[in-house]
């Protein structure tokens, strides 16, 4: 995968792993159809719809709960999607999935697509793709943008039905003309990729704008990328550190790294090698093999941190696991310079990143 595809964030996983808490996945009734609401059609999450400090969360569970229990379908959705999110109760996706099945068995179109998601993903429920996609269907006949998106997503991947792109961008692009950034984005995907779509940049641009202007922060990203490169419009830095910036302040490991290639470059911001070596550890430090390797070259280089042979050795070790290969000319390079003892330390901070990383799976219960 070349440098440019690392920066056009296009992939499903990395879009559908931030879906709850991206207002992808388990959304909040903000009143009226989810078909009518235009370019509100992307409500915000719970959290952001009914909470405020802790005391107004507490205050606004009472409420929906007295609501849910009294048979108010909107009040059942909200307080799933409270359970699933950790908002003002005790994060459990058992009692989401009860409080959503209700809301859903009286057709609330929203409380659908979240029951589906929960299916789709096994939170709280067996993982069921028929049940998912039952929902999602329903959900989608009611008028619900997110489940259109989600319909899509089947149709891209061939989960329970045949693998048909043009398919997918239909559904995305129903999605996307409700005003769905998640919508917006995954059409922008297809135009930037030329699957189901022919390749059109300059469209890619023009959706990826409408989700970014919704604060999506994937599209920022992408939008980011194409001023970039200038493709499907003028090449400008300046722009593309603005879209990078925004997406990188939401926390987009992905973006961290893109912002640190300006700094480092001098390109839409004057040249800051420390700034690059934050940027680069905030995306290093979440996994991105880019950010890793550009981050074990300045420590080799001294650049913005101190000459570290040892952190170079490590990020450099870092990077090739996560799959980057020209980490591996870094690593030969350094093995010919280090020392036994500085060789030791780098491996010991690798065996304690493992450690860690084997006790967080624990932790989440992954095994």
């Amino acid at each position: 995968m070349g440098p440019l595809m690392r920066k056009i964030l296009i992939g499903a996983a990395a879009a559908t792993l931030s879906l709850v808490f991206a207002g992808g996945g388990l959304w909040a009734q903000a009143g009226g159809s989810a078909g009518d609401r235009g370019r509100q059609a992307d409500p915000a999450p719970v959290s952001v719809l009914a909470f405020g400090g802790d005391e107004q969360a507490a205050l606004n569970i009472a409420e929906l709960r007295r609501g849910a229990e009294a048979g108010d379908a909107r009040a059942q959705n909200d307080l799933g999607a409270a359970y699933a999110l950790g908002r003002g109760v005790e994060r459990s996706n058992e009692e989401a999935a009860q409080w959503l099945g209700l809301a859903a068995q009286a057709g609330l179109a929203q409380a659908q697509a979240n029951l589906g998601y929960l299916y789709e993903t096994g939170l709280g429920v067996t993982r069921d793709y028929p049940q998912a996609l039952r929902l999602y269907s329903d959900a989608a006949d009611g008028g619900n943008a997110q489940a259109k998106v989600r319909i899509g997503v089947f149709h891209e991947n061939g989960w329970l039905v045949p693998v048909d792109r043009g398919e997918a961008v239909r559904w995305y692009r129903m999605a996307a003309e409700q005003g769905d950034a998640e919508g917006e984005r995954k059409l922008g995907n297809c135009y930037f990729a030329g699957r189901g779509v022919s390749r059109d940049y300059a469209e890619a641009a023009t959706w990826f704008r409408k989700a970014a202007d919704q604060g999506d922060p994937v599209a920022q990203n992408n939008l980011g990328a194409l001023y970039h490169h200038g493709l499907g419009m003028k090449q400008d830095y300046a722009e593309a550190f603005k879209w990078y910036k925004l997406a990188a302040d939401q926390g987009l490991p992905g973006a961290a790294n893109d912002l640190g290639v300006l700094y480092q470059d001098g390109t839409g911001v004057d040249k800051d090698y420390r700034e690059a070596a934050k940027w680069y550890r905030a995306a290093a430090t979440k996994g991105v093999s880019r950010g890793e390797y550009d981050l074990a070259g300045l420590y080799y280089a001294g650049r913005g941190v101190p000459l570290d042979y040892v952190s170079a050795y490590y990020w450099y070790s870092r990077a090739l696991a996560d799959g980057e290969q020209q980490a591996a000319l870094g690593l030969k390079e350094l093995s010919s310079i280090m020392t036994p003892r500085q060789k030791q330390a780098a491996m010991a901070m690798l065996t304690d990143h493992r450690e860690s990383v084997s006790e967080d799976a624990v932790a989440m219960g992954v095994k």
